[in-house]
């Protein structure tokens, strides 16, 4: 037993010692094998990722690259002096400062007095300085003028796992390599490459497991494989996984989330009490509860693109199955709730309450006093009760058009006038009264036709040719809330719904364009100035674009387009279009130059106006 070895964790055992070992960052090694291979190696980097994605070990890496006895060069050896040196931490020319400990203006100072000086045993001097925006303001004003006049024959290496709080003066003066998180399925075969060379028992879908579990972290990834393989004995199993790491959360997310949908509280108070009795830090599943209803949110958005969740085909299929129980205003309002409630965890002595009371709201929307809570209520009434369209009632024999609900104070069984039902078929709509009380103030904008008893400041234009109601789907957005700014938000949703529909033209026309006023009846559309060609475009298009407002908000308003004014002295920008066709292209001639068309029996006696 006294000759044994030295135990050593995974992670420190396995850590990458030479380029071609480092997981998933090759961007990074790619990067720095070309600057020595070329000798265009810079003096200072700013290694810049999330915690445990090779940072200080590409540090170490670049250290060989330029200290090894065959270097400079992009492959080192990792045998000679120089190499092992570095990989055991005796070399004295490759120093590694923990900036959290050592970040005053004094070890500033003594940094810039000493790297002036020659190296003692290597060819160049690395001075690696971990979590440097640890470092206080005045150590890096001390250390300014060393990153911008370094001596000869010394670099830096500042790594960080949060790169905002570096001042600019320093981030200017060093190269900056970005490490990204790990993918899943690289990480599940590092998981299983250094489980077979300690000879670990795993299949694929455990250390898949573990991989989602280290969150895209390497030395998380094999500190869960040696404390799971220690929990069993040298062989990984998911039971073996979920008793350290404090059950099985995918499960319970799964769970806790069909709660959420069926608004069942009692459930949700059971999950909870179950991982507070197995000793979960609510803190952390919360931040797991965030990820996982993301991921429905991602899902129900682009059901069919598996590849904006990192999940495989099993769990993605799952995930699909779950999101289609919620909308997607249902999952925007859970996500807004739990954010809010990750927040508060910071300073709460109460975390469990704290969730307990996000999941309450977002189970029970009614206990949610917001609008945005109201609306879900709607929303999930309407969806249990298999509601899919919302059609106007006819009057008097006439389609109607499609009209936004809005609260009033006024009886709802309240009916329209004989001659109000004549004159207009959205005579019941109670704007009329919210406008003649100067509430709304888009509503005070629609055109006077004619005169209506007892509206003297409005009247509803005549419904049009169609006069169809439109086809909502089952999680169109509530009309209710809908405004112009609503509109304005979701604007790239209705350019996409157009991209569907093979509306190539109109989607392009309708690229630059901003909504300016809706009432309720009419959309103003905003067109930039000289974009009149587009506005007629977009004008005998009304029909396709009222269908795709149907289908992406619930309404069907009348089209009003409009070319704004300049607002300063300025020449009009080239107006650009989409490939117009040979009528189009004939119409535009004939409007801006007074052109007339010669026809082929006159080609030669016919006249052109000017």
């Amino acid at each position: 037993m006294a000759d044994a070895p030295d135990f050593q964790s995974l992670y420190r055992k396995y850590r990458p010692q030479a380029p071609d070992e480092v997981v998933g960052q090759e961007h990074v090694v790619r990067a720095l094998v070309g600057a020595v291979r070329e000798n265009r190696l810079a003096h200072a980097f700013l290694f810049c990722g999330p915690r445990g994605t090779g940072k200080t070990s590409t540090a170490r890496i670049l250290a060989k690259m330029v200290n090894c006895e065959k270097g400079p060069t992009p492959e080192p050896c990792g045998v000679c002096d120089q190499c092992v040196a570095i990989r055991e931490g005796g070399h004295l020319d490759v120093v590694e400062i923990d900036a959290a400990s050592h970040g005053g203006v004094d070890d500033a100072r003594e940094l810039r007095e000493r790297a002036p000086t020659a190296p003692a045993m290597g060819r160049e001097k690395v001075y690696i300085l971990d979590e440097a925006q640890r470092l206080s303001r005045e150590a890096f004003d001390a250390l300014l003028k060393i990153f911008e006049e370094p001596p000869k024959g010394v670099r830096f290496v500042l790594a960080t796992t949060e790169p905002h709080k570096m001042p600019a003066t320093i981030v200017s003066r060093t190269q900056r390599f970005d490490f990204r998180r790990i993918a899943t399925d690289t990480l599940a075969d590092l998981v299983e490459r250094v489980a077979k060379a300690e000879a670990i028992t795993i299949d694929r879908p455990v250390a898949e497991l573990i991989a989602r579990l280290a969150e895209g972290s390497a030395r998380e990834a094999e500190k869960l494989l040696d404390q799971s393989a220690l929990l069993g004995s040298g062989e990984v199993t998911e039971q073996s996984v979920h008793a350290l790491v404090g059950g099985g959360q995918a499960d319970s997310m799964f769970e806790l989330a069909d709660a959420v949908s069926v608004g069942d509280a009692k459930g949700v108070f059971g999950v909870v009490d179950r991982l507070v009795q197995e000793g979960t830090d609510l803190r952390h599943f919360t931040g797991q509860a965030l990820n996982h209803f993301r991921d429905l949110l991602l899902v129900r958005s682009a059901p069919d693109e598996s590849a904006v969740v990192d999940a495989d085909h099993e769990r993605h299929a799952r995930l699909a199955s779950q999101a289609a129980k919620f909308s997607t205003a249902e999952l925007s309002r859970v996500l807004s709730l739990l954010v809010a409630a990750q927040t508060d965890m910071r300073w709460t002595t109460s975390p469990r309450l704290t969730l307990e009371l996000a999941l309450v709201r977002a189970t029970v929307p009614e206990s949610d006093p917001t609008p945005a809570g109201l609306s879900a209520r709607i929303e999930r009434l309407e969806r249990l009760s298999g509601i899919e369209s919302h059609p106007a009632t006819p009057t008097s024999g006439d389609a109607a058009s499609p009209q936004p609900v809005v609260a009033s104070d006024r009886e709802p069984t309240e009916a329209p006038t004989q001659q109000e039902s004549s004159t207009d078929a959205e005579a019941p709509d109670r704007r009329a009264g919210l406008a003649e009380r100067g509430v709304g103030r888009g509503l005070a904008t629609r055109s006077k036709d004619g005169p209506t008893p007892d509206r003297s400041n409005e009247q509803a234009e005549p419904v049009s040719p169609t006069g169809a109601p439109p086809t909502v789907g089952p999680h169109a957005p509530d009309t209710g809330s809908l405004d112009v700014s609503a509109i304005r938000r979701s604007w790239p949703q209705l350019l996409d719904r157009l991209s569907e529909q093979r509306q190539m033209i109109l989607r392009a026309n309708l690229d630059s364009v901003t909504a300016a006023a809706y009432d309720g009846e009419t959309l103003e559309l905003a067109f930039p100035p000289g974009k009149k060609f587009a506005v007629q475009k977009v004008q005998s298009k009304e029909e396709e674009l009222r269908v795709a407002l149907a289908d992406v908000f619930g309404v069907r308003p009348r089209i009003k387009c409009v070319a704004r004014e300049l607002l300063v002295d300025a020449p009009l920008l080239e107006e650009v279009e989409p490939p117009a066709s040979r009528e189009d292209a004939i119409a535009k001639l004939k409007a801006e130059f007074e052109a007339e068309e010669i026809h082929d029996e006159g080609a030669g006696n016919g006249e052109g106006g000017q």
